[in-house]
Order: C-alpha cells, then sequence, then structure tokens
C-alpha cells in the first residue's frame, strides 16, 4: 500500500518527469535544447536534472564538447523510467491535465489510491513525507482532472473514501511500470 520514497522524489520536481520524456525519445540533449522544448526556465530545469543525475538516472555526457554530442544521456536505470514517463506525459498531455498532473503530490497520490489508500490518512501514510495540507491539495487537483471520485460514506463519523475513476485507470498502470522500474 505504501509508496516507495524515490517514486515521491521523481515527482519532486515539476520538469523531471517531462524531462524523461524528452530523453526516452532521443539518444541524449542538449539543456539548450530542454529549454527549448520544454519551456521551463533555466533554473527550474537545472534543479530537475540535478535531481534526477542525484537519483541515478540521468547523467552528464562524458564525451561532451563536441557539438553534435548530447550534455544529458540517461543512465540504465533512467532508460527503464524513461519510457513510462513519456507515456504519463503524453496521456496527461492527451487528458488536458498536464500542468495539474505533473505538481509534486498528483501523481504519488493517484498511485497511493490506486495500490490501496482509499482513507485520507491512509494516503497520507503511504506517500510519508507529504503534509496534510499537500495531500489535500493534490486530492483536490486530482478530483478536479476527474480522475478520483470522494465518496462519502454514510456512518457514524462520516467518513470520505477516494476511488480512481475510469479516466485515471488508464495512467494506473503507467505508474505501476514507473514504480517497478525505481525498484530495480
Amino acid at each position: 500500500m505504501s509508496t516507495p520514497q524515490s517514486l515521491n522524489l521523481v515527482f519532486a520536481r515539476r520538469w523531471a518527469v517531462p524531462i524523461l520524456a524528452q530523453l526516452a525519445n532521443s539518444s541524449g540533449c542538449k539543456f539548450v535544447t530542454l529549454t527549448k522544448s520544454l519551456d521551463g526556465s533555466r533554473d527550474s530545469l537545472k534543479a530537475s536534472l540535478e535531481l534526477l543525475d542525484t537519483l541515478g538516472l540521468v547523467k552528464p555526457n562524458a564525451g561532451y564538447g563536441h557539438p553534435m554530442r548530447p550534455e544529458y544521456i540517461l543512465t540504465a536505470r533512467g532508460s527503464l523510467i524513461s519510457k513510462p514517463a513519456a507515456s504519463l506525459v503524453c496521456a496527461l498531455d492527451k487528458a488536458d491535465a498536464i500542468e495539474r498532473g505533473l505538481k509534486k503530490w498528483s501523481m504519488p497520490t493517484l498511485h497511493a489510491v490506486d495500490t490501496g489508500a482509499e482513507r485520507f490518512n491512509c494516503i497520507v501514510d503511504s506517500l510519508r513525507s507529504a503534509t496534510d495540507r499537500a495531500v489535500s491539495l493534490a486530492l483536490n487537483d486530482v478530483q478536479s482532472m476527474s480522475m478520483i471520485q470522494r465518496t462519502l460514506i454514510d456512518d457514524r463519523p462520516p467518513r470520505n473514501a477516494y476511488t480512481l475513476t475510469r479516466k485515471a485507470k488508464k495512467l494506473s498502470p503507467i505508474l505501476t511500470d514507473m514504480h517497478d522500474a525505481l525498484l530495480s
């Protein structure tokens, strides 16, 4: 039921998953190419690349210096997660949910619900380092994308249960693939 900390870390920076997706579709990229194609700020992209380097998913190309050589390339571990990352970015783009979907806690929250956390406190526990407020905001974002449905259970006291919608179930295997790739 718990989401591994590494899945949370991949989504810690806004541009980490799009960078992985961009690198999946090429044999590497220069920083300038990433800046232009992703339309992110230099500082945000730099911080995302540093995170991916720390996680061992991306590395600077040792042969960089020649104008035709890429500046950043995927590691073997990064290659495993880059394909699901590209699928996720594509699916979120088709659903017109790229901005809210790539927020720090949106996809980890969706994955937590998918793996069995249906109550708020279970979701918070499975995400470990997320605050209650962060999870609440993420649930609101994911609900606004019509990916999670909140059901009020008439009990004493009344309680909420969260379940995936049909739209989110399309993303479920992609997030599972990312999860599995990070465990290997």
